[in-house]
């Protein structure tokens, strides 16, 4: 094949995979639509009724849930790059696109493929970070407030009058 044609090599799109894909995100958007008009709304009041500990447990776990969410893309997201270095091809062989794409091999096709494992590592560990560590610091700090001990990264300095 001469280098012409290489570049002119484009993957076709699954037409069914389009489908899919739009009518994916018409039902996310709806349901992210429903979820910010009645559901959240719904939520925040619930939360006011309840007593300030049970209110931060519930926080924490929505937290996590929410970060740890970005953990299963990030999988994803290695293991394509993982195909495109192997493959040294992007998109990798047996991929289903839903548009047109041009067809990358060789030095340029892994060097995106170590890019998305780049981006797919610091995913994971922003994931895990949020969706572990961020819920813990928030029990600690508030957990203090509400048992009436300020959190000890917050002292403050003693102010001095103004002259």
């Amino acid at each position: 094949m001469s280098e012409g044609q290489m570049a002119e090599q484009v993957m076709r799109a699954d037409r069914r995979l389009r489908t899919f894909v739009v009518a994916a995100c018409i039902a996310g958007t709806l349901v992210g639509a429903m979820a910010i008009l009645w559901v959240l709304p719904w939520g925040q009041r619930y939360l006011e009724r309840q007593e300030p500990r049970t209110a931060l447990r519930i926080v924490q776990m929505v937290t996590a849930v929410v970060f740890l969410g970005l953990v299963p893309f990030a999988i994803y997201l290695y293991w394509l790059g993982w195909r495109v270095v192997k493959s040294r091809r992007m998109p990798p062989p047996g991929t289903k696109v839903y548009r047109d794409t041009r067809i990358i091999e060789g030095d340029r096709a892994v060097a995106r493929g170590r890019t998305i494992i780049a981006l797919a590592v610091i995913l994971l560990v922003l994931g895990l970070v949020g969706g572990l560590c961020f819920p813990y610091r928030l029990g600690k700090v508030f957990g203090a407030r509400l048992q009436g001990n300020p959190p000890s990264q917050v002292e403050q300095a003693p102010s001095t009058p103004a002259p």
